[in-house]
């Protein structure tokens, strides 16, 4: 009787073992991600880049003119875009005229547009 007794209890230690809930870890708490922002983009004058591709070179970084290149800037942007469309023509308009001439022929109306209204906000 009393090796049943231990069996008994031995086996009922055994059971209350096996009745514990298994714990498992939580997962971890994940937030949704933030949403990306940007700062505004620069915003970018069309006319600048073209001047600065295109005009620089002669006229100057700010358009104030260098050496036998005239100054663009202080003038109406349209009296700069009737000379481009002179040039781009093929009517002389100065003594560079030989030289603005590939230049303004090699651009659109949208350009000279752009370009002489970029000099002219300066």
């Amino acid at each position: 009787m009393r090796s049943a007794l231990v069996v008994l209890f031995a086996l009922t230690t055994l059971a209350a073992c096996g009745d514990k809930a298994e714990v498992t870890p939580a997962a971890p708490q994940v937030s949704a991600p933030k949403p990306i922002t940007y700062d505004a983009a620069p915003v970018v004058n069309p006319g600048k880049l073209k001047y600065v591709a295109v005009c620089q070179g002669c006229h100057g970084t700010t358009g104030g003119g260098q050496g036998p290149f005239p100054k663009l800037t202080g003038k109406p942007a349209a009296e700069l875009v009737a000379k481009l469309n002179d040039y781009r023509a093929g009517k002389p308009v100065g003594p560079q005229s030989d030289t603005m001439m590939p230049f303004a022929k090699a651009l659109t109306d949208t350009e000279i547009a752009s370009i002489s209204e970029y000099l002219a906000s300066l």
